[in-house]
């Protein structure tokens, strides 16, 4: 479990410190998003990716995949810029490298088919979800499924890779998690049919990935349980994500009341999401704990054995 060791200086120095290096960080991804979008989409025949509403079941896919990927080169660049150039870091901490790439991108994946399957199972026998074959298109669901693969990278890239970081560098680890995930939560509160609900589901699956990123070190765990709870809940259930409707591959009907079924908001808005989450991130923070109290009993093991 990686931990920044806080740097000593007075609360309100560490918190302005932060604040401007933050905005700082926002501002050049902003202008760096602008000069890239500007570039590609006017020199190439992509049509626009932005609709009006929550519908994007009809978007053209293909177009918010090349968006998306602008927005992950930019927040790349951006830390190069800000953590790397500017702050003098090394980029390791924040998560990319390709070691142990497939086992924690796996297991993040599975975390995430797992609780929305489960939630899914639960709804049907609650009878607030109702099961509906949809239309497969091969096409549109290759495209979703590339989206979700590049949606969830940019996130987690941005919230866990340096904001996260950023506040860990300056507080402690657990003061990174938890105000990174609210901050998670909070930037979806535009979407149609924000709930509390809606915000304590969004802001809990930040906490969790939060901690899976900063107890593997590795960006591809959170990465994968971003991806498999955004794709399966959208694409594959047919839910609303995070208020937003998608090519849906099953199309669900749910009804009975909003905290139970999720609403319009999806499954995120239902009290189910919550429990699950909850429940997953207790299980692998104590599994997490487990692993690194091992980890220090052998390596005060191998220290003794090197004293004799």
């Amino acid at each position: 479990m990686a931990d920044l060791k806080p740097l000593p200086a007075p609360f309100f120095q560490r918190f302005w410190k932060t604040l401007i290096r933050l905005i700082g960080f926002l501002l050049c991804f902003l202008v760096i998003t602008g000069i890239l979008a500007a570039a590609v989409f006017g020199l190439l025949p992509i049509p626009s990716p932005f609709v009006d509403g929550n519908d994007f079941s009809d978007v053209n896919i293909w177009s918010m995949v090349v968006l998306w990927a602008i927005l992950s080169l930019a927040t790349y660049l951006s830390i190069q810029l800000f953590w790397v150039k500017i702050d003098k870091l090394a980029l390791r901490p924040i998560g990319l490298s390709s070691h142990n790439f497939w086992p924690n991108f796996s297991y993040g994946t599975g975390l995430g088919v797992a609780m929305i399957s489960i939630g899914y199972l639960l709804m049907l026998l609650f009878g607030v979800a109702n099961l509906q074959a949809g239309t497969f298109l091969f096409f549109p669901f290759l495209g979703w499924l590339i989206f979700f693969l590049i949606q969830p990278f940019f996130e987690e890239l941005l919230f866990r890779g340096y904001v996260l970081r950023l506040i860990e560098r300056y507080f402690s680890t657990w003061t990174a998690i938890i105000v990174s995930s609210i901050l998670f939560g909070l930037v979806h509160a535009p979407n149609e049919n924000f709930s509390l609900i809606g915000l304590l589901s969004i802001g809990l699956s930040g906490l969790l990935m939060g901690w899976l990123f900063v107890r593997t070190g590795s960006l591809w765990a959170p990465t994968g349980l971003h991806f498999s709870w955004n794709f399966f809940q959208g694409v594959v259930f047919g839910y609303p994500t995070s208020g937003i409707n998608t090519y849906q591959l099953l199309e669900n009907q749910y009804s009975g009341p909003e905290w139970l079924s999720g609403g319009e908001f999806g499954f995120e808005g239902s009290i189910i999401a919550v429990l699950l989450l909850l429940g997953v991130f207790v299980w692998d923070w104590r599994k997490g704990e487990t692993a690194i109290i091992a980890d220090i009993a052998v390596a005060e093991s191998e220290q003794d054995l090197a004293d004799l």
